[in-house]
């Protein structure tokens, strides 16, 4: 079913990233079974997570090919050219070139792998305890140690600038991959914002976002043009009684749809969130009832993945 069509029939409207991963907090070690984290690869996707598995998909979202690496859990993966890595638990990293099968590589670290990017033809790994890996030319990876109080969960990067957020509300980004400045968002707008704990990044060239969540669990995305000021933006949805409803479910991923200056967040307990330009017109759609964890686009097909192994894919 086209995107369009999907959204028109649940949500009555006539409308209905980069890389992925899924945050640390304490509820991770009891995440329930299912992919991770998904990326668009040749004429499908790859999507990964629990119980060391690796999927290849087509296009409809048809698993096609299948690998399991007993002992990982994957949190996060990330293409170049013909070259595939995922990364996960206790430093794991593993490689597929050529549509050939995967096969472990070292990373030079036993921390938890939560998100990898690929800016400046760099591989960068975010870990636990403010430890980023970088890719060199010789397949291995330098440790950089930033003075972080939190674990880099999500990764993102657009044509000049690479960004990074940690789950002690912490924003980091770089121009180079080596050298990165740190904002720590809960000091800066203490008294101004309830302190956050950030679960994703997404920069594209004309903003950047950040989803996390306040003090009190509730959701929250911050926007950027710069990386310097914040604004909260408003959640708040309209129901299917057209009364102003605020979100529970926690924001797993986001997506930027171009053609409609769009913002949709996966969330947990299969709802999918729109964020247009009008921050009145927000609405929160279910697509299904599994957690919604990862998403990834291509060409016109919009992948949500997420617990249970549960996949949909539509027509944007």
């Amino acid at each position: 079913m086209a995107l369009r069509n999907l959204f028109f029939l649940t949500c009555s409207l006539f409308f209905v990233h980069c890389t992925v991963s899924v945050a640390a907090n304490s509820a991770e070690a009891n995440r329930s079974k299912g992919y991770n984290a998904a990326i668009a690869y040749a004429d499908g996707f790859v999507v990964a997570g629990t119980e060391g598995r690796i999927d290849r998909l087509s296009k409809a979202g048809t698993v096609i090919k299948s690998e399991k690496f007993a002992g990982i859990e994957f949190n996060a993966l990330v293409a170049h050219d013909q070259t595939i890595v995922a990364a996960g638990e206790k430093g794991n990293l593993m490689v597929s070139s050529n549509n050939g099968g995967f096969k472990p590589i070292d990373s030079g670290t036993d921390k938890t792998i939560h998100t990898l990017v690929l800016f400046n033809n760099k591989i960068i790994a975010g870990t636990d305890q403010g430890e980023l890996l970088v890719g060199t030319e010789n397949g291995s990876f330098n440790k950089i140690q930033l003075a972080l109080k939190g674990n880099i969960v999500s990764l993102s990067a657009n044509s000049s600038v690479c960004y990074g957020v940690t789950d002690e509300g912490e924003i980091i980004h770089s121009k180079d991959g080596v050298q990165w400045e740190i904002l720590n968002f809960n000091a800066l707008y203490a008294g101004y914002y309830k302190p956050c704990s950030f679960t994703r990044v997404l920069a594209v060239d004309s903003r950047i976002a950040v989803a996390g969540k306040r003090e009190d669990g509730a959701p929250v995305l911050f926007f950027s043009t710069q990386g310097n000021v914040w604004t909260d933006r408003k959640l708040d949805y309209s129901d299917d009684e057209r009364q102003m409803s605020s979100p529970t479910e926690a924001l797993n991923d986001i997506y930027y749809y171009y053609p409609d200056d769009l913002y949709l967040l996966a969330c947990d307990k299969g709802f999918m969130m729109q964020i247009p330009s009008c921050s009145h017109c927000n609405k929160l759609i279910p697509i299904g009832t599994d957690d919604l964890r990862c998403m990834a686009s291509n060409g016109n097909v919009l992948l949500c993945a997420g617990s249970n192994y549960s996949i949909k894919a539509v027509d944007m």
